[in-house]
């Protein structure tokens, strides 16, 4: 599900403590894990947001309506099989929950979703058309998670780490939900603006279900964490509102052990860079002359003042 990082920033702290004496460039920069999310990121984008930006400042960054969207249906898909929920409990840390059944999970998360508030007229506009297609995604859900078949007792969110060679700090994510054998990762896909029509006018499509389909590659190194860390059988569910599927080891070379195991390089690459490029610079700002930006990249489109005071940054206003 998106967003996970906001939350292990804020409540995995006293957990992550714990795991070995952390270098002191972590105190400088507030810095103290790696996550899938994370490792995915541009690196221009990874520096702004965990280098530069406070934490509180990254949990006010802006999101899109798709994005908020995901997080609804990652809502509901742990009322409908979820028994238990980890959730950070002041002066206990992660703490397993109990997840109260309901038969209103539709009604109970689309007041979470009307909540949105979309911060451009063309986001609201997308925002309309994910609300159409809300009930239809959670049906795909339900009709999704029912052919998986996890078996109870299943838990959402439990937090998982995985120490790469050579690295000084850990990756750690929340898995979405698994069982004593298997566990799930959910990507939602929302309804994409067309091309204007002669007359100016807006359409909406919904995007095809494909290997090929944009975010593969970011979505199969995060499953190769979540694999490594775990060791449960794979599923990648990928769902929108007309259809489903479900990647596995079984439908997909992707998902094999031996090509997951072969992304454990790629990440330690990453992270290894990043670490060094912190301790190189020491809390300052200066780490800007190690990472060139790309303020053309779709990842900066939204970001509003954010990519004002980016370029400000970077020098290039």
């Amino acid at each position: 599900m998106e967003l996970k990082e906001n939350i292990v920033d804020k409540e995995l702290s006293e957990w992550i403590q714990g795991i070995k004496p952390l270098p002191e460039w972590v105190k400088l920069y507030k810095l103290n894990h790696h996550s899938p999310s994370q490792i995915n990121a541009a690196d221009d984008m990874w520096g702004y947001k965990y280098l530069y930006l406070t934490q509180e400042e990254r949990r006010n960054l802006p999101i899109n309506s798709k994005m908020h969207s995901g997080v609804c249906i990652g809502d509901m898909g742990q009322y409908e099989v979820g028994n238990y929920i980890w959730k950070f409990v002041k002066g206990k840390g992660l703490v397993k929950t109990e997840i109260p059944k309901t038969k209103k999970i539709f009604e109970k998360v689309l007041d979470k979703f009307d909540a949105y508030q979309p911060s451009t007229d063309e986001d609201k506009l997308s925002h309309q058309e994910n609300k159409k297609g809300l009930a239809l995604t959670f049906h795909q859900l339900k009709q999704s998670l029912k052919e998986i078949g996890l078996k109870d007792p299943i838990e959402c969110e439990r937090s998982v780490s995985l120490e790469l060679p050579g690295c000084q700090l850990p990756v750690i994510g929340r898995v979405d939900f698994e069982d004593e054998n298997n566990f799930v990762e959910l990507k939602t896909k929302w309804y994409k603006k067309n091309r204007p029509r002669k007359d100016g006018s807006s359409s909406y499509s919904v995007p095809k279900i494909e290997e090929g389909y944009m975010g593969w590659n970011e979505h199969i190194l995060q499953v190769a964490f979540y694999y490594l860390a775990t060791r449960k059988k794979p599923h990648l569910l990928v769902i929108n509102p007309e259809s489903y599927n479900i990647f596995t080891p079984d439908n997909c070379e992707d998902l094999k052990p031996e090509n997951l195991k072969k992304l454990i390089n790629k990440m330690r690459v990453v992270c290894k860079r990043r670490e060094e490029i912190m301790e190189r610079h020491s809390g300052k700002t200066t780490w800007v002359e190690d990472i060139f930006p790309d303020f053309d990249h779709f990842f900066w489109k939204g970001m509003g003042d954010h990519l004002t005071a980016a370029m400000r940054l970077w020098g290039h206003v």
